[in-house]
């Protein structure tokens, strides 16, 4: 800054030598008398002004036009606002018939083989992974205990998976090794982990993605059973559904975001309504500044609710699991695109799940089509 300083003083030096000689051309008598009459040489310093500034029209002939006089403002052009797209989808189980079939084709990519292209759209695919992913742990004898092939991570990879919520009930089934193993083998694997952790403050703290600028905030919770998987401030384990500390780390993550996104893993099997325990606390949940509310477990779909201008999916049901139930094999993805820094549309994309295990968007025939929904107006906007 001191050498600008120099610099513009030295050019202000040769501006007035310049504006000397002009003025001594022009005005000879009011040279002369500079010394003895200041006003003099005031009145003469504004002629030369004034004349610099009509020389152009006045050679041309011409009488400057009140838009050369007058400075002109011109606004500038309002940028677009980037879009981006984030793809939801429901429960990903990749143990018992889904493991067994991997293995047989020798391809850790094989149940996402008939979606891969419209995985790979969105600039993040998420997930619910219903099972650790581990060679460890202990068998905890849970009703259904899923323990899946470490190398389906690089399947999971392959189909463009971005980010996989372990706060579910099954990812504890062969206890807090196999749990943590999980989450060291996706991380490395290039994936980000929420809803889980070496501890509860590590279950519970928000993962923070930034996409160009926008920043995305994700939670993820399970109320289902087993109560023992819920990580203590010295255990690992997940992140148990408790309102009260749910709200809070929303209103939390709410200060670090722009986009607030909760997934919990919630509700009744097979149930085709969510409860009105479950209306009630994602309504709560966009009141203490959720954008989205993206159930699963029910291992069904569930209705998709617009809520003051936010958007509450209570479950997207099965993505790939071994169910053989007609309900179980169909499910929803959920596309949303951001326009800035706003949630601007939902597309509800359905799918089928066929006998070897492998999601396809279903044929319109089926189901009417994809359905976009737009964005509402908050009412606090």
């Amino acid at each position: 800054m001191r050498h600008s300083g120099t610099k513009a003083a030295s050019v202000l030096s040769g501006t007035e030598a310049k504006s000397r000689r002009v003025r001594e051309q022009l005005c000879p008598p009011c040279i002369a008398e500079r010394k003895s009459r200041r006003s003099s040489k005031q009145v003469c310093a504004t002629l030369l002004i004034g004349a610099l500034l009509l020389a152009p029209s006045l050679l041309s002939g011409q009488a400057p036009s009140a838009q050369e006089a007058a400075p002109s403002t011109v606004a500038p052009a309002a940028q677009p606002q980037r879009e981006h797209t984030l793809l939801f989808v429901g429960d990903v189980m990749l143990s018992r018939g889904v493991g067994a079939k991997m293995k047989a084709e020798n391809d850790w990519a094989y149940p996402y083989r008939k979606i891969l292209d419209t995985l790979r759209t969105a600039d993040l695919t998420i997930g619910n992974l219903e099972c650790p992913v581990s060679d460890g742990g202990k068998n905890q004898y849970h009703l259904y205990s899923f323990r899946a092939d470490p190398r389906a991570l690089t399947g999971l990879k392959e189909a463009s998976f971005d980010i996989v919520s372990l706060a579910n009930n099954h990812i504890y089934d062969w206890g807090a090794p196999a749990l943590l193993d999980t989450l060291r083998r996706a991380r490395e694997a290039g994936m980000q982990t929420l809803g889980a952790g070496g501890n509860d403050l590590e279950a519970h703290y928000p993962l923070v993605v930034d996409l160009d600028g926008v920043r995305l905030a994700f939670l993820a919770y399970v109320n289902v059973v087993p109560k023992e998987a819920a990580a203590g401030p010295d255990r690992p384990g997940v992140a148990w559904l408790d309102a009260d500390r749910a709200l809070g780390d929303i209103r939390f993550a709410r200060q670090l975001a722009d986009v607030v996104v909760v997934l919990p893993h919630w509700g009744v099997e097979y149930a085709k309504l969510p409860s009105h325990e479950q209306i009630e606390l994602a309504h709560r949940m966009v009141e203490a500044g959720a954008d989205l509310v993206i159930g699963t477990h029910p291992h069904v779909v569930q209705p998709l609710e617009p809520y003051r201008g936010r958007w509450i999916a209570y479950s997207l049901g099965n993505f790939v699991f071994d169910q053989k139930p007609g309900a179980t094999r169909e499910g929803l993805m959920l596309k949303v695109t951001l326009q800035g820094k706003q949630v601007a549309a939902l597309l509800m994309m359905p799918i089928t799940i066929n006998q070897t295990f492998q999601p396809q968007l279903a044929t319109a025939e089926k189901t009417g089509g994809n359905q976009t929904q737009r964005r509402r107006p908050h009412p606090a906007q």
